[in-house]
């Protein structure tokens, strides 16, 4: 598997464990509203696009909308370590966020908005 391939399963679960763990009690499985927030791309060393392709195919119930709509979880992806697109602005919108970069991809925070 490439590295766009592996970034996405990872976000895929911790995404559907921040799911679970979200809806458990409920009783009812909600369709989440996510979306997603892509860095400038002036050095990346990974194609996020590829990376986001993956998420949304291994999501396909989730509801996406533009960040600036206001989401449940925003996932930003960072091609370079400089991490533009990690913002408090971004953040505001969403009531939680995921950092995709080349590290690896980080825990689910919730932001401000939660």
């Amino acid at each position: 598997m490439n590295a766009e391939g592996r970034l996405a399963e990872e976000a895929i679960q911790k995404i559907r464990a921040w799911l679970e763990k979200e809806t458990s009690g409920e009783g009812e499985s909600i369709i989440p509203r996510l979306a997603i927030k892509f860095c400038g791309g002036c050095n990346p060393v990974f194609e996020r696009g590829g990376v986001a392709k993956g998420i949304r195919e291994g999501l396909p119930d989730a509801d996406w909308v533009s960040w600036e709509e206001g989401s449940d979880l925003v996932l930003i992806i960072n091609g370079c370590p400089t991490a533009c697109a990690e913002r408090a602005e971004i953040q505001k919108y969403s009531k939680a966020s995921l950092v995709i970069q080349p590290g690896g991809v980080s825990r689910i925070e919730k932001t401000h908005r939660a």
